[in-house]
């Protein structure tokens, strides 16, 4: 066992004072778990400032998955030294084979980047790698995000910043070379608060000043694109809040396409832009404060302006009004993401779904695991985004995205039968894909929920998985196997 021990130990270049443990893998399993341990240490680095600081206490035992040993799926397992440091407090020091928020090794993190780009899809890469695409796809996001961290830099503190301090060997800049950026940043402050005219002003002010200074070229056309949509808006009342999302989508298309010079500056004035039509909105007092005019429902506003208690208590007055809107779902789904509800907001996103899930707003949708599976599908069903969001919705439940949704003899069940058998019918006489993908999501419902079925005659559960075979074998394998056997 020494040797085994001292194998993983060179395999995974662990120095003092960490040493492998225990390596134990059963007879006849398929995994590995090398439990590793941190001795003889009475004072570690503190991450943040590198001072050496006392162990004060151990974190729960941890467990990442590392790159497979002779066949077998390896699991690293430790409980990480926390030292207290008397600047910072408690912090847990590096660790020479991970991350404490990463569940697995960055050997295995790149092993997956490179198999989801070979594969071109997250799901066959997952398949490959014995995980959960859900599970896959966070990885990747948080991979994506440490390097964009670190090629960017931190995120803008608010203005404009001087560029690095020349080298010994360059010449010395004259006072009126030299890049002031007094008029930038008070210009970026009017631009954030919507006063266009006046950044506009600044910013060609220190254009004329500093020509050779700080480049705001592209603050100058996100200024003026906007100061533009705003004089062509239309004037009357019930057609305005219409216009300004359009201006908004447009503005943010604008931005993102280079046409600001590739920099994304709705960011900086969306909750300027979006307050600006609560103003507006509650100065003409529309008769039924939930919806605005063009049927703009008021929580959508207060959303983007950031005010997501009254967004999410607005939303919830609408529903019972438009109770077979998508995008009020997902609207609503979005806000309880945004308060940190995944769950609930998960609920919402289904229950879009389950209406019409290509009438959510995906375009500015909150979920990111629920995005990415939407452009997983793009792939897996041909590149026809009607055809992936509208198989979406199975996938997400399958996956775990979704939660089983218990549907009751008096709440809900009829509702369901009736759709599924209106949904057959329509099917006999039309093959259309997005049929089958509407009639595979409510048999999953009926599959789900068998003990309300007992008294229901006209739906026979045979029948109804023979159906969802037809439409979708290969979904309809992963479901027999992740969710009736495997109880998800």
């Amino acid at each position: 066992m020494i040797e085994i021990r001292e194998f993983y130990r060179h395999l995974l270049g662990l120095a003092g004072p960490w040493k492998v443990a225990a390596v134990v893998s059963e007879d006849g399993s398929e995994k590995v778990d090398v439990h590793l341990e941190c001795t003889d240490a009475t004072q570690l680095p503190c991450p943040r400032c590198n001072r050496y600081c006392p162990v004060c206490d151990h974190s729960p035992l941890g467990s990442w998955r590392h790159l497979d040993t002779c066949g077998k799926t390896t699991w690293l397992h430790a409980r990480v030294p926390i030292v207290d440091c008397p600047e910072h407090g408690r912090q847990s020091p590096p660790f020479p084979w991970g991350e404490p928020e990463s569940p697995v090794t960055p050997a295995f993190e790149r092993m997956l980047a490179t198999l989801a780009e070979g594969f071109g899809d997250t799901r066959k890469a997952a398949r490959f790698a014995g995980m959960e695409p859900a599970r896959l796809r966070r990885i990747l996001r948080r991979t994506r995000e440490a390097v964009e961290k670190t090629v960017c830099g931190p995120a803008d503190s608010g203005g404009a910043s001087l560029p690095a301090s020349p080298g010994p060997r360059a010449r010395q800049l004259s006072v009126f070379e030299q890049n002031d950026l007094t008029f930038v940043n008070q210009g970026i402050q009017a631009f954030r608060s919507l006063d266009l005219e006046k950044a506009i002003d600044l910013f060609e002010k220190h254009r004329v000043v500093y020509p050779r200074g700080f480049d705001v070229t592209s603050r100058l056309a996100a200024a003026r694109f906007l100061i533009q949509g705003f004089a062509e808006a239309p004037a009357d009342a019930s057609e305005r809040p219409a216009y300004l999302f359009r201006l908004w989508d447009s503005f943010e298309d604008f931005t993102a396409s280079g046409g600001a010079g590739g920099k994304r500056y709705d960011a900086e004035v969306k909750g300027a832009f979006f307050a600006r039509m609560v103003e507006e909105a509650e100065r003409h007092s529309p008769a039924d404060p939930s919806f605005l005019p063009g049927d703009i429902p008021l929580g959508c506003v207060l959303l983007r302006a950031g005010r997501i208690e009254e967004a999410i208590r607005s939303l919830q007055n609408c529903i019972p009004k438009a109770p077979h809107n998508a995008a009020l779902y997902g609207v609503l789904g979005d806000a309880y993401l945004l308060r940190g509800e995944q769950s609930i907001a998960r609920q919402c996103y289904r229950e879009a779904c389950f209406i019409d899930p290509a009438g959510i707003d995906w375009r500015h949708m909150q979920d990111e695991d629920l995005k990415e599976l939407k452009q997983d599908l793009l792939l897996e069903y041909g590149l026809d985004p009607e055809a992936a969001v509208q198989w979406l919705p199975c996938h997400a439940r399958i996956e775990g995205l979704f939660e089983r949704k218990v549907v009751r003899l008096h709440e809900g069940l009829k509702e369901i039968v009736d759709d599924y058998l209106a949904l057959q019918k329509a099917l006999a006489k039309e093959k259309d894909p997005r049929l089958k993908a509407k009639l595979f999501l409510r048999g999953m419902v009926l599959c789900e929920n068998p003990e309300s079925l007992k008294f229901i005659k006209k739906i026979d559960l045979i029948q109804v998985r023979r159906m969802m075979k037809e439409a979708n074998p290969d979904l309809f394998a992963d479901f027999l196997e992740r969710i009736v056997e495997g109880k998800g």
